[in-house]
C-alpha cells in the first residue's frame, strides 16, 4: 500500500479506510433496509443519533395562511417515559471505566488485524507480477483490492467502534461534572415546623 488513498500516503503496514463507513449488514437486515444500503452512512462517532430513523417533513408555517388543525405531530408511544423519552427500563448505566477499556481494547484488535491483513500486499502483488500476461494476473489484483477495501472498511469499522466508546465515556463523565457542579449550590431548606 506505497499509493495513496483519498490523496493521503498509505504506509505499508495500514489499510485505507473509508472517509464514510457504511452501515453494517445485519443492522441493514435487522431493519430490513439492505435494498437502501448505499443510502445509508454510519454517524460520527459522537453522535448518538439513529441513522435510519425516519426524518418526519414538516411543512413551515406559513405567514398568510393559519396551519390547518388537521394537521398534528405524530404521538409518542403510551406509558411514563424517562427525560429523554425512552421507555422504563431501556437506559443503560455504564462507568466511564469500563467504556474506556472496552475503547482499549477495540484499539488492540484494530491493530492485531490491521497489520497482518496490510502485509499480504507485497505477496499480492509478486503473484500478480509472476502472472503477468495471464487471466490469473487480473483475477489476483482485482481480489487484491476487494480485500483491501473490506478490510479497510473492518478496520474503519474497530477504529470507530473505539472512538464511539471514548466518546461516550466521556460524555458521561461531562454530565456528571455538569450535575454535581449544579447541585453543588443547592443548599436543603429548613422545615418551618423545625423546633414546634
Amino acid at each position: 500500500m506505497s499509493e495513496t488513498t483519498r490523496g493521503k500516503p498509505v504506509a505499508e503496514d495500514t489499510l485505507p479506510e473509508p472517509d464514510q463507513l457504511p452501515l453494517t449488514p445485519d443492522e441493514l437486515k435487522k431493519r430490513d433496509l439492505e435494498y437502501l444500503a448505499p443510502f445509508y452512512k454510519a454517524p460520527p462517532a459522537d453522535s448518538y443519533a439513529d441513522p435510519t430513523a425516519p426524518r418526519l417533513l414538516q411543512p413551515a408555517p406559513s405567514a398568510l395562511q393559519p396551519q390547518s388543525p388537521f394537521l398534528k405531530p405524530p404521538t409518542a408511544p403510551a406509558g411514563p417515559t424517562g427525560p429523554h423519552g425512552e421507555l422504563p427500563g431501556q437506559r443503560l448505566n455504564i462507568e466511564p471505566a469500563i467504556l474506556n477499556t472496552a475503547a482499549g481494547s477495540a484499539d488492540k484488535i484494530h491493530t492485531a488485524f490491521t497489520k497482518p491483513a496490510a502485509a499480504l500486499e507485497t505477496p499480492a502483488k509478486a503473484a500478480a507480477t509472476a502472472m503477468a500476461g495471464w487471466e490469473s494476473e487480473y483475477a489476483l489484483r482485482a481480489a487484491h483490492k476487494q480485500w483491501e477495501i473490506q478490510a479497510g472498511t473492518v478496520a474503519g469499522w474497530l477504529a470507530h467502534i473505539a472512538e464511539s466508546l471514548r466518546a461516550g465515556a466521556r460524555d458521561h463523565t461531562k454530565t456528571d461534572t455538569a450535575i454535581e457542579e449544579a447541585f453543588r449550590g443547592v443548599k436543603p431548606r429548613r422545615s418551618l415546623l423545625e423546633g414546634l
